[in-house]
């Protein structure tokens, strides 16, 4: 029996980061975060990119949303409870919060 999905080849065996196509490698880590900061998730589209950050020290959560097209940016705090909300939708997030952007 097989296991994987039909037409990958990816039956039985792992990917390794070496040998991983794009959509399999993991960013490296920014240069600006410092020890106390965790990347938690991170998505980037249309020069658009949303961070989710986790500050250990504090325990604080955080949205960053950076514009490239713009260069405008902001950062959100958010509760653990609405974290992948805001981390999916910022801008309605920030709205909902009185948060100008």
């Amino acid at each position: 029996m097989r296991i994987g999905f039909p037409g990958t080849g990816t039956a039985g065996r792992h990917l390794r980061p070496e040998v991983a196509g794009p959509e399999h490698e993991v960013p490296p880590e920014p240069d600006t975060m410092d020890q106390d900061t965790a990347e938690l998730a991170c998505r980037r589209g249309a020069g658009i990119e949303v961070t989710l950050l986790w500050h250990r020290t504090s325990g604080e959560l955080t949205v960053s949303v950076t514009d490239a097209a713009s260069g405008a940016s902001f950062e959100l705090p958010v509760a653990a409870d609405e974290a992948l909300a805001a981390f999916h939708h910022p801008y309605g997030y920030a709205a909902a919060q009185g948060v100008a952007y």
